[in-house]
């Protein structure tokens, strides 16, 4: 195997525990220090309200599978990169900061009721 080249180095938080992690990009378009899973669209309140409003339709995948569709895509106004630090991507029962901790509380609530 050649010597791959550096092309930067960034300091990436990790989205589950937020420790930073030191991420090599090589020139092969390889990288190391964390797990990257994708961009995700990030929509205004507004977006998402407009697509509930146009309401659904109904798309035929297969013969016997029928799903519901919104009429209207909301566009995101940014993207936000998910990576992993190997700590959480490998073990996964890593404690969590106290305020992810209280959003999630939060939200289990908000299912219950």
């Amino acid at each position: 195997m050649g010597k791959r080249m550096i092309v930067r180095r960034r300091n990436i938080p990790c989205s589950i525990c937020e420790r930073v992690m030191h991420v090599v990009f090589y020139r092969d378009r390889s990288y190391r220090g964390g797990h990257y899973f994708g961009k995700i669209p990030m929509y205004r309140k507004s977006e998402l309200d407009k697509m509930r409003h146009r309401g659904l339709h109904k798309s035929n995948i297969t013969p016997t599978w029928t799903v519901d569709v919104y009429n209207y895509d909301p566009k995101p106004y940014a993207h936000f990169e998910y990576w992993e630090c190997p700590e959480c991507y490998w073990h996964p029962r890593v404690r969590i900061n106290e305020i992810r901790a209280s959003r999630v509380k939060v939200a289990v609530k908000k299912k219950r009721c």
